[in-house]
Parts: structure tokens; C-alpha cells; sequence
């Protein structure tokens, strides 16, 4: 069974940013080895600061935790 994000991911085909903020969704999942959930990023930028992403990325990054997994954690707390 795949989640749901997999499912509107794989509606959407191939990403193509359009927005500063679908382009900056494209580089966090390319540095987070999540190109996959492309979209996802795209939605959480939608819903939340891009300064506290980039802010969330660049502590996952100070700790060498690069992984969609870890952003998430981080995103959480």
C-alpha cells in the first residue's frame, strides 16, 4: 500500500519548479538524497517559513544527517 504522498507524487509526474519556492522544494529533496517527495517539500514550503526549512536543513546538515527521515524529525519538533 503506498502512502499518500506517493500517490499525488506519482500523479504529478515529473517536477518541474515554476516558483522560486518549487525551485527551492526541488534543492532541499536534491540534497536530502529525496527527489522522490519533490512534491511533499513543495507542500511543506507552502505551509510553513522558508526560513525555518532552510534553517531546519541547515542544522540536519551541521549534524551530517542529510535524510528526508531526519528532516522530518526536525520539521516535528
Amino acid at each position: 500500500m503506498s502512502s499518500i504522498l506517493t500517490r499525488v507524487a506519482d500523479s504529478l509526474g515529473r517536477f518541474t519548479p515554476s516558483k522560486p519556492r518549487e525551485y527551492l522544494a526541488l534543492q532541499i529533496a536534491r540534497k536530502l538524497n529525496d527527489t522522490s517527495a519533490v512534491g511533499h517539500y513543495a507542500i511543506l514550503l507552502e505551509h510553513h517559513p522558508e526560513e525555518r526549512l532552510i534553517a531546519i536543513f541547515r542544522r540536519c546538515a551541521s549534524e551530517g544527517r542529510l535524510t528526508g527521515e531526519q528532516f522530518m524529525s526536525e520539521l516535528r519538533k
